[in-house]
Parts: structure tokens; C-alpha cells; sequence
């Protein structure tokens, strides 16, 4: 099989890894695919504006986190993608649930091991805090000392039936710096530990991102 594979992100937020993939792909660095829209899970979300400064097509699919809500979105979703003969998408961002549809291969980018660190309600910084407390624990029971190295490893991966369960595209190892490590020995605000790590990893996750697609492209053509 050879061609051009029709491609479409879906975010929720300001849309920085969209924006990774968006900025690799109008500089020729993907040319696997076309990207048919950036689909946003709400109304006022940064991603749509990001988007549109970069001359991408841009929709909205905005409905309540409820089970009809839920229900309605993919509906929706899966008309919205048919339509535009979609054959791949790349959850960047998206805190929803998303149905699979026949004929569509999805990924999604995850800031942690999404086996350890994944499952309902785990997305943005709720990730990040889940790994640091995860050493903290270590650390007050004495199974790792204050001054070892710890890594995070934001993980692309096809999206399957259950939450995080698919398979790895892509994978990196990511060293957590000494200095949250100190603090987080200190006691300090988990949460606002969890920021700083957040910061720290997502310029791993913008140069994953374009790579993931080029990889997750030559899958669906070959």
C-alpha cells in the first residue's frame, strides 16, 4: 500500500504537543500524511487558536462529561472522521474517552508509563503527581535513597478496548532532576512538584511526537 495517510489530531488544552506534530508536518518533516483538523474536546480551548495561527483546519466537538455527553461526542466523532476518510489520529492532550472506530488507527501520547501511571482519571498533572508520590513512597520506606536517579517515560501508544493498555510506539527515558527530587524529600507541595516535572518532560514529548507519527503513518501504509 503507498499514498498519503489522512490524519487528524484530537486535544483539549493549549494544545503544545498538537502543536509539535503541527509544526513538523508544515515543515515537510512528515510528509506520510495530510492533516485533514485539529479537533478540540472544548469550545475555548488554546489548542484551537494555536491551530489556526498555523493554517490548520479546525473543529469542535464539545459536549458534557456524562454518559450521553460521552455517547454524543463519539457519535459525532466517528461522522466527523468518516466523512474526511481519516485513517489515523493522534489523541494529544484529549481528556476524553474515545470509542475505536473500524479502519481508524489511534494513538495516544502519555507523560508517564501508562501501565504504572495510567487508567481513569489519569491525565495532565494527575500523572506527574501519581509518579512522584510513587517515590515518595520509596523514599519514607527506605527502598531508594535521596540522591538516586529517577526516570519518568512519556510513552506513545496505540490506543486500544481499555485505558492505556495498548501497545508502545514510542517510549523515552526521561531523568527526573535531583532538585524535585530534593524537594519532594523535603516535603514540599507534591502538586507543585508535579508542575515543575510536567514542564520538565514536555519538551521530550514534542520531539517524540512528529517521529510517532512518521512511525504510527508507515504502519498504516505498509
Amino acid at each position: 500500500m503507498s499514498g498519503i495517510v489522512n490524519t487528524a489530531l484530537i486535544a483539549s488544552g493549549t494544545g503544545s504537543d498538537a502543536e509539535s506534530i503541527i509544526k513538523a508536518y508544515i515543515n515537510g518533516f512528515i510528509p506520510e500524511i495530510d492533516l485533514k483538523y485539529l479537533i478540540s474536546t472544548k469550545k475555548d480551548a488554546g489548542c484551537i487558536k494555536m491551530a489556526e495561527d498555523n493554517h490548520i483546519t479546525t473543529t469542535v466537538i464539545d459536549c458534557p462529561n456524562t454518559t450521553d455527553g460521552n455517547f454524543s461526542f463519539n457519535n459525532i466523532l466517528s461522522d466527523t472522521l468518516s466523512s474526511s476518510r481519516v485513517q489515523l489520529v493522534f489523541l494529544v492532550g484529549c481528556i476524553k474517552q474515545v470509542a475505536l472506530i473500524r479502519g481508524i488507527d489511534f494513538y495516544n501520547i502519555h507523560p508517564a508509563d501508562p501501565i504504572a501511571h495510567g487508567g481513569k482519571g489519569m491525565y495532565g498533572l494527575d500523572v506527574h503527581e501519581h509518579v512522584l508520590a510513587s517515590i515518595k513512597d520509596r523514599l519514607t520506606r527506605k527502598m531508594a535513597l535521596p540522591e538516586s536517579s529517577f526516570y519518568t517515560y512519556p510513552t506513545v501508544h496505540r490506543v486500544d478496548a481499555d485505558l492505556d493498555t495498548g501497545p508502545m510506539l514510542l517510549r523515552a527515558k526521561v531523568q527526573i532532576p535531583g532538585e524535585i527530587i530534593s524537594k519532594l524529600n523535603e516535603d514540599e507541595d507534591i502538586s507543585q512538584l508535579a508542575s515543575e516535572l510536567q514542564q520538565h518532560v514536555l519538551p521530550y514529548e514534542w520531539i517524540m511526537l512528529p517521529s510517532a507519527v512518521r512511525m504510527a503513518a508507515h504502519n498504516v501504509l505498509y
